[in-house]
Parts: C-alpha cells; structure tokens; sequence
C-alpha cells in the first residue's frame, strides 16, 4: 500500500472515500467532520440526532455522498469516549475500517490524522496509529493461495493535514508506523508458514538476511 501526506482540505479530496472520526458522547460535529458535514448538507448531524452515528470504538458509518463532494463515500469511524483515546484505539478503528473498505472493493482512501490532538495524543503518534492500523488491518498471507482475493485491494492511503508545516511531523510518524507495521507483518508471515517449510535453518537464514540488509550483527 503506498501511504503519502500532503496538505489540503479533506472535503475536497478526491478518493474512492474519505475517513473522519466522532467521539461516543458528542452531541454535534466539529473540526473536520463539521466541515464534511456542512458540505453534505447536515446529514451527519442528521444521523448522530437519529442516533445511528454513536461514535462508539470502531462503529464504522458509510455515507454515500451523491456527488457533493469529490469522493464517493465519506466514512465516520468512531473512536470511542474522548477521555479513552490512545493510539492504540486509533490503530484499531482505522484496521477495522480499512479491512472493510478493502473487502468492498475500494482501492483509494484519504483521511484526518483520527485523533490527533485529543487525550494527549500527538499529531506524530496519531500518523503512526494511522499508518499501523491501515497496514495491518489489509494484511493477509496468501503466499502459498494460488486462488484470487474475492475483493480488490486497498493501494493508496492519504494522510490529509490543513497546515502544511505539520506535514514533516505527519511524515516522521508515519514512517514509523510503517516500520512497526511491516515488522509484524514479517513475524505474522513466518506464523503462519507451514512447518515443514519455516524450519529452524530457514528462521535463521531469515534472521541472517534482515540482519545483512540493515547491517545488524547476530
């Protein structure tokens, strides 16, 4: 998956969806989803009244947008109470939903730095949670499954930010997150090998290979 920020306004962002959170016990949108909500003519506020939108952890609403705005679907991922976040909750919302929106065949998905800025969470750790999260929750090992996926697969992540001089910290932070991601990515690979083909001489040789690229002694 290729993750890129750039700076822009997320409701005039073209993707096959966007994604913007809502916290549990919040009567009105604000920030960014006030925003999108304003251009979707108060459907959101409409929803949150009707208590379908609860802003519950991991509560995924889908919004087709029907041409009011560049993307075709707007995505409202509950993060849970506001007092609760941690980048561990952003990481799971956004797996949740990125596993979702893979397994509806969408290919193209912009979104908000979710959380960031709330219950000490940082803009850096709010990137990284982000990143994580998309890349492990699309993560599947189909090495030895000649069968295609049933669904396509989610290629573009784009990590939005409003004020352009934030964009190095949203990069830091999802450079990270890729790290961590494609680290346990490795070790869920080697899981879920066969026994008879990840042996302990080919852990080792594994071990040796990463070792040699990143110039690590064992």
């Amino acid at each position: 998956m290729k993750i890129e920020v750039i700076a822009g306004d997320i409701t005039e962002i073209e993707a096959d969806a966007i994604m913007v959170n809502f916290f549990e016990g919040t009567e009105r949108p604000d920030g960014d989803l006030a925003g999108v909500d304003k251009a979707l003519g108060g459907a959101i506020s409409q929803l949150i009244g009707q208590g379908e939108i609860k802003g519950k952890l991991n509560e995924i609403t889908i919004i087709h947008s029907l041409g009011k705005l560049p993307t075709a679907r707007v995505v409202v991922v509950g993060l849970g109470k506001k007092e609760e976040l941690s980048q561990d909750r952003v990481r799971m919302a956004v797996g949740e939903t990125c596993r979702l929106l893979q397994q509806k065949g969408i290919s193209n998905v912009a979104t908000i730095a979710l959380g960031a800025g709330v219950a000490g969470t940082s803009l850096e750790g709010a990137s990284q949670a982000v990143t994580e999260g998309a890349l492990l929750g699309v993560y599947s090992f189909r090495r030895h499954i000649t069968k295609e996926a049933e669904h396509g697969e989610l290629k573009r992540l784009t990590i939005v930010e409003a004020d352009e001089t934030k964009l190095p910290i949203l990069q830091q932070g999802g450079d990270k997150g890729r790290v961590l991601a494609e680290a346990t990515e490795l070790a869920r690979d080697m899981v879920n090998e066969p026994a008879n083909y990840m042996t302990p001489p080919h852990m080792a040789e594994t071990a040796a290979s990463l070792a040699k690229a990143y110039g690590l002694k064992l």
